[in-house]
């Protein structure tokens, strides 16, 4: 929070690297940390490989450079839960980042877009390894274009409906499951 509030005041922008995931890292970063610092995230991005998305989709790390659309389709599933857990579940506008590899394939970083465009959301190339800043320069005009729309920022849970609730909560809106059982322990933790 300190570091936040710092880069804050000593630039124009301030970008936060919130922790792996729209669910475990975004949703830490917004109910704990901008709950009780008062801080409030004008945009995200969400950043993903084609690589990452076909191995979520099942091809083995030796057959990441060879095209399969069919794997990327499986994976890209996971890849939109985030931009929904974004835009849907905490009301941010969104942009996703793909580092794009030397060996990523044309056809699979257009089916990134299209799928991303679907849920109202571009997904740009970053390039940044190969081209160094100017690699980087369409994915700072979008995130500049975000943060300078209205957004819908909400937090998930109420703390004051009770540890029961909050976590009721996350678990169907931020992992899409359909409850909590408790254990013994767990109960007995919370009381």
């Amino acid at each position: 929070v300190m570091a936040t509030k710092i880069a804050l005041k000593l630039g124009e922008y301030t970008v936060t690297e919130a922790g792996f995931g729209a669910d475990l890292g975004a949703e830490k970063f917004i109910d704990i940390k901008c709950r009780l610092s008062g801080l409030r995230p004008d945009a995200v991005v969400i950043v993903a490989t084609a690589r990452a998305l076909k191995l979520h989709g099942g091809v083995e790390k030796s057959a990441l450079s060879t095209e399969n659309i069919g794997a990327l389709e499986k994976g890209i599933e996971n890849l939109l839960k985030h931009v929904e857990n974004i835009t849907g579940v905490f009301g941010l506008p969104a942009v996703v980042a793909i580092n794009r590899f030397p060996t990523d394939n044309l056809t699979e970083l257009k089916y990134i877009e299209d799928r991303c465009k679907e849920l109202n959301v571009n997904a740009i190339l970053s390039e940044v390894w190969a081209k160094g800043a100017a690699g980087s320069q369409d994915l700072a005009k979008e995130v500049l274009n975000l943060v300078n729309q209205e957004n819908h920022f909400k937090y998930i849970y109420d703390p004051q409906k009770g540890q029961n609730n909050s976590v009721e909560e996350i678990v169907s809106k931020v992992y899409g499951g359909d409850g909590v059982n408790w254990s013994a322990a767990a109960r007995q933790t919370i009381k």
